[in-house]
């Protein structure tokens, strides 16, 4: 997982993304409690807690430093999120935003478990296929999770992506990967957020996306070129190969 020197570089970008998001989604949805599974450093529970939601949860692994969350410690339990959640209590709101990429692919259906066994709206992103960043192990296309939220019985919708596709102080990550889940059987949320879309306007992007911005990213000469195709020849060919461009042959 990221440690906290990356919370604290990018700390100013996720509140800000956060303030956008979070009144979006409280103008829909009565939230008075939220648990965030892999929180960080606290900054969306804190954004939460600000706006009024009097019961904040988050979920982090053994690296958490409490003496840098943005939040009271005694609000983090820390455990393996690889492990079984149990909290003895269902939530309003689970949120998970951009942390499943550090999961190992075959704890991908546990961690959509310990998320839908906890509330009947989950709030989820995770990094698609060359996103990229450190020690993502498990980059999946948005509709692979949807497939597996759609195997607990949550069907998906996209009501934030087009309204911060263009918002300069949302991070990529959420205008491309973030989606909303409810339960099947609560027929209530989904008119609330059919009602929503219906009356915002609301197009609802194809599951499978990605944000211009990120494309150009994956898509330069560093990320996806000639670089990383050497780094698959054999390790004496990429040596040698590597020696010739530098000129020192």
């Amino acid at each position: 997982m990221y440690d906290f020197e990356w919370h604290k570089a990018h700390g100013d970008e996720t509140s800000q993304s956060a303030q956008i998001i979070v009144p979006l989604l409280k103008s829909f949805c009565d939230v008075k409690s939220v648990l965030d599974v892999g929180c960080g450093d606290g900054q969306w529970l804190k954004c939460f807690e600000s706006l009024g939601t009097p019961q904040i949860l988050g979920v982090d692994g053994p690296w958490t430093d409490c003496g840098r969350l943005v939040i009271r410690p005694d609000l983090v339990r820390i455990q393996d999120l690889s492990n079984t959640l149990e909290i003895d209590r269902r939530f309003d709101l689970a949120m998970s935003l951009e942390v499943a990429e550090h999961i190992e692919g075959k704890f991908s259906k546990q961690f959509v478990e310990n998320l839908t066994k906890h509330a009947d709206l989950v709030l989820f992103s995770g990094a698609i296929p060359y996103q990229g960043g450190f020690r993502h192990i498990n980059e999946r296309w948005q509709s692979y999770w949807a497939d597996l939220f759609n195997a607990q019985g949550y069907d998906v919708f996209d009501p934030f992506r087009s309204q911060i596709w263009d918002k300069k102080n949302v991070s990529v990550w959420y205008k491309q990967n973030m989606l909303f889940y409810v339960k099947r059987e609560r027929h209530d949320l989904i008119a609330n957020v059919k009602d929503y879309l219906f009356s915002n306007k609301i197009n609802q992007l194809p599951i499978d996306v990605v944000h211009p911005r990120q494309y150009e990213a994956i898509a330069s000469y560093s990320q996806i070129a000639f670089k990383p195709l050497m780094r698959k020849l054999p390790k004496q060919t990429f040596n040698k190969l590597s020696t010739i461009l530098s000129g020192k042959i």
